[in-house]
């Protein structure tokens, strides 16, 4: 039974959570909502205002003369029913704030983290894969992309790629008629829209896996998400008079920062060169917030998805909707709002889609041939789980235009010399974990599945 193997991956990537947590705010996106998470459970409202965490937040809107964060409710609404849970042990962001900060992440972001890379494994044996093939993808998934370092902190990207995991996989399963499958499909993606509204690009992955399909699917999808996209736009209409994301909502931008979506500040609704957003795109896919160069594992990914486009009619499904979403997503953030002025590590937004472009992994696995491919693909694998390790020193620092790598590296050395126990402790864990993931992953026949997925 897959329940005794999911329960295993469930634990470890929860107990993998635990070890890299923070305990402290990193930035202006993590700050926010933890603002928000003080204000609803010292004064049990949304208003920020008086919170000792907005003090220097940028991430902010101002409205009706009333301070709330700019980001989506649900995250904080979580976080605070962990609080309210642990607040009979004294602990409290206000007089505990180390240990409320680790617990909150722990226990909203890192089950989140521990449901996407359940979702992985399942998904991989949802296409034919073994357990062994399905296992490797589900530890990559969490460990070798950039879902790894803002796992480590109450960022909204990795809840919001599980639950489109999660969507994309119920949405498959309703294909090949699972009774509610289209419903929780519906209902995890509007979860992901709850968490980031960007992931209403995903509605793309819903329409490219749905079409064809029959019309109680569609339907039964879409009565599923209305209630909480509904929710969320009620909630927004209530905190800044739009129904829009407040986010995108330059009205109520009270943030020190640039606008949202760039609006007079970089580029959203101002025209550049042709060359510039070239510059732009080159950035975003092997830059400083480069797709491939924080996560080479993509490039499997991608050998994976061509593997998948030469399979069955679901595989190629699964595949265009996979690269249509992924190839919208870039081009939105080229063309409505550069990154190049953040110090994330790497391309956080892209921890939205990471989580669904990873199924690709598993036909990837399988499609590596030869001595020399073997080679690569274990150096691809080896390199994406190094970096991951080094964005979780600290996923929000850095200065505009340095690397983040070179940055995560100074971050680490400056640890090494505070505390030299815990780097060589830290650096002995990696090269164990990279160790056993690379001796444990399949490639080639040995990862090929032993199922044909259904055409």
């Amino acid at each position: 039974m897959d329940r005794r193997a999911l329960a295993v991956v469930f634990f470890s990537a929860f107990v993998m959570c635990a070890l890299v947590s923070k305990s402290h705010v990193g930035g202006w996106n993590d700050g926010s909502r933890i603002a928000t998470v003080d204000a609803l459970t010292a004064s049990h409202t949304f208003v920020i205002d008086g919170s000792p965490f907005e003090r220097g937040l940028g991430d902010k809107i101002r409205f009706h003369g009333h301070t709330y964060s700019d980001k989506q409710p649900l995250l904080p609404l979580l976080a605070a029913a962990v609080m309210f849970v642990v607040a009979p042990l004294g602990i409290t962001l206000r007089h505990t704030p180390a240990t409320a900060i680790y617990l909150l992440t722990l226990f909203t972001v890192g089950v989140w983290f521990a449901v996407g890379c359940c979702y992985a494994f399942a998904f991989q044996r949802l296409l034919g894969f073994d357990k062994k093939v399905a296992g490797a993808v589900a530890a990559l998934t969490g460990i070798g992309t950039l879902a790894l370092p803002y796992a480590s902190v109450l960022a909204n990207h990795v809840p919001c790629g599980a639950a489109a995991l999660a969507g994309c996989y119920h949405l498959v399963r309703a294909r090949r008629g699972g009774r509610f499958d289209a419903a929780l499909g519906g209902f995890f993606f509007s979860i992901a829209y709850a968490f980031d509204a960007a992931s209403a690009l995903f509605a793309i992955t819903v329409a490219v896996l749905l079409w064809g399909g029959s019309l109680r699917s569609a339907l039964m999808c879409c009565a599923a998400a209305i209630p909480v996209v509904a929710l969320q736009a009620a909630f927004n209409a209530a905190i800044s008079g739009s129904v829009i994301p407040t986010a995108y909502n330059a009205a109520v931008w009270n943030g020190s920062g640039p606008a949202p979506l760039g609006i007079g500040a970089s580029q959203m609704l101002h025209p550049h060169a042709p060359g510039l957003y070239l510059r732009f795109l080159v950035n975003e896919l092997v830059g400083d917030k480069g797709l491939f160069s924080f996560t080479p594992l993509m490039v499997l990914a991608g050998y994976g998805l061509v593997a998948m486009w030469r399979a069955s009619a679901e595989m190629r499904r699964i595949a265009r909707a996979l690269l249509t979403t992924a190839a919208v997503f870039v081009f939105a953030i080229v063309f409505l709002q550069d990154d190049t002025a953040t110090a994330n590590f790497g391309e956080r937004r892209y921890v939205d889609v990471l989580f669904m472009l990873c199924v690709a992994l598993g036909p990837g696995l399988a499609a590596v041939r030869g001595a020399l491919g073997a080679f690569f693909a274990r150096l691809l694998i080896v390199s994406s789980i190094a970096i991951a390790a080094l964005g979780t020193v600290n996923p929000f620092a850095g200065n505009v235009g340095e690397w983040g790598i070179v940055r995560g590296a100074a971050e680490f050395g400056a640890l090494a010399h505070r505390a030299q126990v815990q780097a060589t402790l830290d650096v002995l864990l990696l090269a164990g974990l990279i160790f056993a993931v690379v001796r444990l992953t399949p490639l080639g026949t040995a990862a090929a599945p032993s199922a044909v997925s259904p055409r």
